[in-house]
């Protein structure tokens, strides 16, 4: 068993979720960003990788601003080498974290560290124990590598994607899913259109993934 898994995500038109430096940019709209925040409320957890709190340092919290009375999910942040700072913004005391690593757990003040692998985090046993700790809906947020991790091991149940009409370029800039990509057609992970709506000044998408991808892995 594991929780429900909700891809979210923000990008230019050509794909991009950052600058070509890797410096974080503000891509979604205003109504956007209420529905992120909406989002995150009505969900368990927020996930991350490490890579993403060393780069944007992201709260991973529920703005009053957006949501009246929110709840704040539990924090996950995938990192296999402890790397995450003790003074990120997401270590805060505004709400749990936990962290899955490959090395040795510790708790301190509202953060646990949990080994979820031997020397490298396993996806399979985050959702796991996330799923032992009551974790039914679990939003995946990021970054590029973590986003991708996900679709290849099937793991994702519905996927968003805002798109903003804004062009970044860039040969080696961030987008959307990142990693090792597909090196053969059977590697692509097939996804469907649920659905397409206007947002603000860009798109909203809903994606589902593919009933042929889903009979290809049975």
């Amino acid at each position: 068993m594991r929780p429900f898994v909700h891809v979210n995500c923000a990008m230019s038109v050509d794909g991009k979720i950052a600058l070509a430096n890797r410096m974080q940019t503000r891509i979604s709209g205003e109504a956007d960003m209420a529905r992120v925040h909406r989002l995150r409320d009505s969900c368990d957890a927020i996930l991350v990788g490490v890579g993403t709190v060393l780069t944007d340092d992201p709260k991973l919290t529920v703005k009053k601003k957006y949501v009246d009375a929110p709840s704040q999910p539990l924090r996950v942040v995938l990192d296999t080498r402890l790397r995450t700072p003790s003074n990120a913004a997401v270590m805060s005391d505004a709400a749990a974290t936990l962290i899955a690593t490959g090395g040795p757990s510790f708790s301190r003040g509202t953060t646990e560290a949990v080994p979820c692998g031997d020397g490298q985090v396993e996806l399979s046993r985050v959702l796991s124990l996330l799923h032992e700790r009551g974790v039914e809906r679990l939003l995946v947020e990021g970054g590029e590598t973590v986003i991708y991790a996900f679709l290849k091991e099937r793991l994702v149940d519905v996927m968003t994607v805002y798109v903003a009409p804004m062009v970044i370029g860039g040969t080696g800039t961030p987008t959307v899913a990142g990693g090792d990509g597909a090196s053969t057609p059977g590697d692509v992970v097939g996804l469907a259109f649920a659905d397409v709506e206007r947002l603000g000044d860009g798109l909203l998408l809903t994606l589902h993934p593919s009933v042929a991808d889903d009979l290809d892995e049975k």
